[in-house]
């Protein structure tokens, strides 16, 4: 599968996710501080509190902004990023970033992950926003992009 097919895919499991919450009774989506997602969360095989603002300082943006890219293209909108696993175990780590304009108002999101990353190792990378991403104004726009959200869970065994 393509990696503009992944992503598709990690899109509409991330946006079918914030429906379900929001339909769950949690926080309305952009409410207060915190993600609805993390509001409603509450099974036990979610990761702790403090596990997980540890995996929200696990990933970082190293650079960002308008670049000609081999990959992405000339004049691209492109995150440079270190993700690092501090926990104690292989973890899979999926980030997302969320765009903003000049007046910091959302125009959308993207996801990046990181699977089989072993304890204490960092991985850097970069990805561009799609123009199906950015729902609310066009890629030119986009003047910030922040990580919105981190989740680390256990990486399946390799094998």
């Amino acid at each position: 599968m393509k990696r503009t097919q992944i992503r598709h895919v990690l899109v509409a499991v991330a946006a079918g996710a914030v429906v379900l919450t929001g339909c769950s009774g949690g926080e309305e989506p952009g409410a207060g501080k915190g993600s609805a997602s993390q509001a409603a969360e509450k099974p036990a095989d979610k990761p702790t509190t403090a596990e997980a603002g540890t995996a929200a300082k696990d990933v970082r943006i190293v650079k960002a902004g308008v670049e000609d890219h081999q990959t992405w293209g000339p004049k691209a909108y492109v995150v440079h990023y270190s993700a690092t696993n501090s926990g104690a175990e292989a973890a899979d780590l999926y980030a997302e970033l969320e765009f903003l304009d000049k007046d910091g108002d959302h125009l959308g999101q993207t996801g990046i992950t990181v699977d089989k990353l072993g304890p204490g190792k960092t991985a850097t990378g970069n990805t561009a926003p799609l123009d199906a991403e950015i729902r609310n104004g066009k890629i030119k726009d986009i003047r910030s992009v922040r990580v919105s959200q981190v989740d680390r869970t256990a990486s399946a065994q390799q094998q």
